[in-house]
């Protein structure tokens, strides 16, 4: 290839280069649609506020909204570019819809673009769930020992287990890590289970896996 073919070759897709990069793209998301973003973010920092500061249980439907409850949600709230009202629910461009998971530890957050949607998305983090799970086995742990000093001091076990079973002061009751409120038989995340079939029993806790068991020690 001559010095000047080349030349030419690389001319023709400098200027190539040149013009895609100046093109605007098919798909760009607009100014203004850039405003709805910035809405969705903002509506999310105040959605994850709310996570933080309750155990990672997200805000129900009826709270996200201008005013709804949610931090600052009165003070600070984004307006929607494309009508210049607040922003709220729907399915329209500059809206949003938000959906909450089934045990409440996760949300979606769609916010509906002029072109498409953007969406924001969060759950309750690993850390967090492993934490708490361990804090409820510990406390599993705990009432197995309670239930092994029952037996060596009654040759039986308790045909209930509460709050009420161990007199003496020296037993601390625990708390469920999930509520921090005593922990209460039930089938909530960080609850008991406990049973006395005709020998032993069967004591589980509520983890996010499901249930766990332990029996007697004796």
């Amino acid at each position: 290839m001559t010095r000047r073919r080349l030349f030419v070759v690389l001319s023709t897709v400098a200027l190539a280069l040149t013009l895609a990069a100046a093109a605007p793209r098919a798909d760009a998301v607009s100014f203004v649609d850039k405003q709805v973003q910035a809405g969705g973010l903002l509506i999310q920092s105040s959605i994850n506020t709310y996570g933080q500061a309750h155990q990672f249980v997200y805000p129900p439907k009826s709270m996200v909204k201008k005013g709804g409850g949610l931090p600052n949600s009165t003070i600070i709230w984004p307006a929607n570019p494309w009508t210049g009202k607040v922003m709220g629910p729907g399915s329209s461009r500059g809206t949003y819809t938000y959906a909450l998971g089934s045990d409440g530890r996760s949300y979606r957050l769609t916010m509906h673009l002029s072109k498409g949607k953007f969406v924001l998305k969060s759950a309750m983090p690993a850390w967090f769930k492993a934490e708490r799970n361990t804090a409820s086995k510990h406390n599993l742990l705990l009432l197995q020992r309670y239930l092994t000093t029952y037996y060596l001091q009654h040759d039986t076990y308790p045909e209930t287990l509460d709050q009420t079973t161990f007199a003496s002061p020296a037993y601390v009751w625990p708390r469920n890590p999930w509520t921090g409120s005593a922990m209460t038989a039930g089938a909530s995340l960080g609850d008991y289970s406990y049973a006395r079939p005709a020998t032993g029993f069967t004591l589980k806790v509520k983890l996010t896996s499901g249930w766990t068991e332990l029996g007697p020690i004796l």
